[in-house]
């Protein structure tokens, strides 16, 4: 009779969601708006605690936030006009 190898196989830490040209990283709009990382992190604290919502709309895909591009496209208009 042969013995079963029991032990678990390493899942790879790779995402497996890769944001398209649609979604941005917190990088990619903290260079496009002058913001820090630091600044966007608390604006995105600050709209999930229901506070008033600064800084681009986002979404959470699992653990890592991302901004759709139209959300920073806008808040830089409304930045700026």
């Amino acid at each position: 009779m042969t013995e079963k190898n029991n032990t678990a196989t390493a899942v790879p830490a790779v995402p497996s969601f890769a944001p398209g040209p649609d979604l941005l990283t917190p990088a990619e709009v903290a260079r496009m708006t002058g913001h820090t990382l630091n600044t966007l992190a608390q604006y995105r604290s600050r709209r999930l605690k229901g506070r008033d919502a600064l800084g681009p709309d986002f979404v959470k895909v699992g653990r890592e936030p991302y901004y759709p591009r139209a959300a920073v496209d806008a808040y830089l208009a409304g930045r700026r006009g």
